[in-house]
């Protein structure tokens, strides 16, 4: 069975909390270390299969967010940022992939990235 994504997650300092999900879209808000929203993100959430990396980690199939990697194409492709005041586009461009049925593509599903969930 698919370990699903958190709903809360820390990452580089920064909390991530699940506002809404559909199949495989969300959207979290994005706050500081003083709890204060300063964005939010919109992401389609990738299916991982099982892995070994070579220091001896190992992950069950599971579910991950999108990696912010310079080497990915995750962001601005299966992944979206808006800022603080952005609520209502990111809003709409989740409810835009919920609409269209949004899928990640399978040459965009990195199993090896390191990022949160995955």
């Amino acid at each position: 069975m698919m370990e699903t994504l958190a709903t809360q997650l820390i990452y580089q300092g920064r909390r991530l909390r699940q506002l809404k999900r559909d199949g495989m879209v969300a959207i979290y808000d994005v706050r500081n270390r003083g709890n204060v929203v300063y964005g939010y993100e919109v992401i389609m959430i990738k299916a991982l299969p099982v892995a070994t990396f070579p220091d001896g980690r190992s992950y069950p199939e599971r579910e991950g967010y999108p990696s912010s990697r310079k080497e990915s194409n995750d962001w601005g492709t299966i992944a979206w940022s808006y800022p603080a005041n952005g609520c209502s586009k990111a809003l709409a461009q989740f409810n835009g992939l919920v609409k269209e049925g949004a899928r990640v593509p399978p040459s965009l599903d990195h199993s090896a990235d390191d990022e949160p969930g995955g």
